[in-house]
């Protein structure tokens, strides 16, 4: 039931009512167990066999998959209240991810447009994570008529929140590669071509290893966009809207790094005392 709701009617998508099902199977490992028996000690003793064998992030996700399943239950007067809704995460979640520096970055782009230049549609999804800021469930997702404006704009028009939905302009770089891309396609052709978003995961690991850089996520070159974006004095709520997020903490707190925002703050504050405009 639970299932069908988050699948028509909040229209997640597939991945992510996927993603929910996974986070809520870990946590209730016992399938026969009846919601009746789902009292708050039941619920506390699952989620501490979950913080025994699971990283921080990894349990505490699946808390709050299952506390939200909790009052969706609530609601619907399956149970008579949330069991979960009581129990507090334990541990502290990490931060942010690991970025390429500056020189790694010029070495992973520069290997990024060799195997795009030799028709690897990979190399120029991983490209566009790292210039446009998408995620890579963003960037699978793309049909061909979402490059729009003689290639300038990428529309994203689904997505989990408001902020999400956006038009993202092209770096002129990328703009030969993805009409080369969306060339012989028709217009609800996925632009990339049918693949799930580990796909760019696995083109961004390569290109780490072939320039021999560390290697890094997708989330991470999301994160490098906004940390740069920052540190060329873009403001910080522009590079909020670029991600796709509603709250420029989002951006500061889980993208970009620390030094980046300081430093942003510090040239807008020596502009302003050299007689430059706010």
């Amino acid at each position: 039931m639970y299932v069908r709701f988050l699948r028509d009617v909040k229209q997640n998508r597939v991945s992510s009512v996927a993603t929910t099902r996974a986070r809520l199977e870990a946590f209730f490992p016992d399938r026969e167990m009846p919601l009746r028996a789902l009292d708050r000690a039941t619920c506390s003793d699952c989620y501490d066999a979950l913080c025994r064998t699971n990283a921080v992030d990894t349990h505490r996700n699946s808390l709050a998959e299952a506390r939200t399943f909790g009052a969706w239950c609530e609601a619907r007067k399956l149970v008579e209240r949330n069991p979960l809704a009581g129990i507090e995460g334990v541990g502290r979640r990490r931060k942010g991810k690991p970025q390429l520096r500056i020189d790694e970055a010029r070495k992973w782009i520069t290997k990024a447009f060799e195997l795009a230049d030799m028709g690897e549609a990979g190399a120029v999804a991983a490209a566009v994570a790292l210039y446009m800021g998408l995620r890579a469930s963003e960037i699978t997702s793309r049909v061909v008529r979402d490059l729009d404006d003689g290639s300038r704009l990428l529309w994203i028009d689904h997505a989990k929140t408001e902020a999400g939905r956006r038009a993202v302009q092209v770096p002129e770089v990328l703009r030969p590669h993805l009409q080369r891309l969306a060339s012989a396609k028709g217009p609800e052709d996925r632009l990339f071509g049918e693949h799930r978003r580990e796909w760019v995961r696995g083109w961004v690991n390569r290109l780490c290893k072939l320039a021999d850089v560390p290697v890094v996520s997708t989330h991470s070159l999301r994160g490098l966009h906004s940390t740069l974006a920052e540190e060329a004095g873009v403001s910080a709520h522009a590079v909020a809207r670029a991600l796709g997020h509603e709250s420029v903490a989002t951006t500061h707190e889980h993208y970009t790094a620390p030094a980046a925002v300081a430093n942003a703050k510090q040239r807008r504050v020596l502009r302003v005392l050299d007689g430059g405009g706010r």
